[in-house]
């Protein structure tokens, strides 16, 4: 096949929900595509917003579904929180999650269920959510301390076409009734794709962006300064101006000719 307009990008970063796979279900050639790019001597990595389990669970269902993978080649917030500025200090937190995460956050800091004694809240999206977990976060965050969220995505795919809130529509409540911003360690922040890249061992000239969501993967990307192709068919965003994928494609099959597999 003829050279594609990526034919010269060693290096694909994947988004998973509504790009790689559908709850259960992959994407139309997805374990194809990334069969070959890995024959092709490209590298492959997985950057996901999941914020439940860890990267040997999202290696072990894409394995499952037919795409094999190693944890080394996942990177989610959770494994990125450790890096990140907020955490340096080591601040005590409150945490909104599930179980999981905060027994991982109890491996980096001390986490505390006292409202009073929190430095930090760090949000993830949590299906058990009691409105009282939010009136308790809400009090550090009237005393200045700052919300970190793993992700900031509105919606979640899941499968038969679902969609979830995510943990953006809970970021969203809790800083509006604050007054303050939300900072998140997933994506769209630069600092997740700068840590995915080293990860990987990736250059950022060479690397693509692939994702299905443009107020995450796209704008992500983008602050990242890497090239972005958009997938699937939701342009829904909430940021003015919207952010422009370099490419777009109906779904992640359609990479085959732009990278002249």
């Amino acid at each position: 096949m003829s050279d594609g307009p990526l034919a010269r990008k060693r290096s694909l970063l994947f988004d998973l929900d509504g790009c790689i796979w559908f709850g259960d279900v992959l994407a139309d050639g997805a374990a194809e595509l990334v069969r070959d790019l890995r024959a092709s001597g490209r590298t492959v990595g997985f950057v996901t917003n999941i914020s439940s389990g860890r990267a040997r669970q999202i290696a072990e269902k894409l394995t499952r579904l037919g795409i094999p993978t190693t944890p080394d080649e996942v990177l989610m917030p959770v494994e990125a929180l450790a890096e990140h500025p907020r955490m340096r200090a080591r601040p005590t937190t409150f945490v909104i999650g599930q179980s999981e995460l905060r027994t991982t956050v109890a491996e980096l800091t001390d986490v505390t269920h006292d409202p009073d004694r929190a430095e930090l809240v760090l949000l993830s999206r949590d299906p058990q959510l009691r409105y009282d977990d939010l009136a308790d976060a809400l009090q550090p965050l009237l005393r200045g301390a700052p919300l970190l969220a793993l992700n900031v995505d509105l919606r979640v795919p899941v499968a038969d076409g679902r969609i979830l809130p995510g943990a953006g529509a809970l970021a969203t409540a809790l800083a509006s009734a604050a007054g303050i911003e939300v900072e998140v360690v997933g994506k769209p922040s630069r600092f997740f794709l700068d840590t995915a890249l080293r990860r990987f061992g990736v250059d950022r000239d060479e690397a693509v962006m692939v994702g299905d969501t443009l107020d995450s993967d796209i704008a992500g990307g983008r602050a990242a300064g890497l090239t972005t192709v958009h997938v699937g068919g939701d342009l829904r965003t909430l940021r003015d101006p919207a952010p422009q994928p370099d490419l777009s494609l109906p779904g992640v099959s359609g990479l085959r000719g732009l990278l002249g597999l």
